[in-house]
């Protein structure tokens, strides 16, 4: 078989530059998640921080809006020093990239443990069920350097 045809069968079966790029996003958008798990699982304040973008909007079921990552941070310091938080993954995100912007639709079934069963938490907003059966949708938006970071995150409890 001459080299041309070869290398045209080739071409045919790769994939393209786009899809690459977008295969490549969705694995950054893949492990942005894995760590924002690790650190809801470990009460890692700067860690969760770390996959928001400083203008990101929380937009908590039947409470007020969370604007800032300054302010979630916020939001989150009594929250972790009241309760532990284990994730289980029932669906990992679906992810839809369309250029600098992305929509992350999972499901997580999250257990929560008080530290003090007599302290309970009182974040408006702040899951407070021991066990919670919740879908997610998140917005993310790729920042200037490349990065990506959760840009809008919301629920609904199933």
């Amino acid at each position: 078989m001459p080299k041309f045809y070869l290398l045209f069968l080739l071409l045919l079966g790769s994939p393209s530059f786009a899809d690459l790029s977008e295969n490549a996003d969705v694995a950054e958008i893949e492990a942005l998640y894995v760590t924002w798990r690790e650190a809801v699982g470990t009460g890692d304040i700067p860690g969760y921080i770390s996959v928001v973008d400083p203008e990101v909007r929380m937009i908590p079921p039947g409470a007020d809006v969370v604007e800032g990552a300054g302010t979630y941070e916020k939001f989150l310091q009594p929250v972790f020093a009241t309760a532990t938080y284990k994730i289980q993954v029932d669906r990992y995100a679906r992810i839809d990239v369309v250029g600098d912007y992305a929509v992350a639709e999972y499901d997580y079934t999250i257990y929560l443990t008080l530290k003090d069963p007599d302290k309970q938490i009182t974040e408006p907003g702040a899951l407070t069920a021991s066990v919670s059966s919740t879908r997610y949708f998140d917005v993310l938006k790729k920042n200037p350097e490349g990065r990506w970071k959760v840009w809008r995150h919301t629920w609904q409890n199933m």
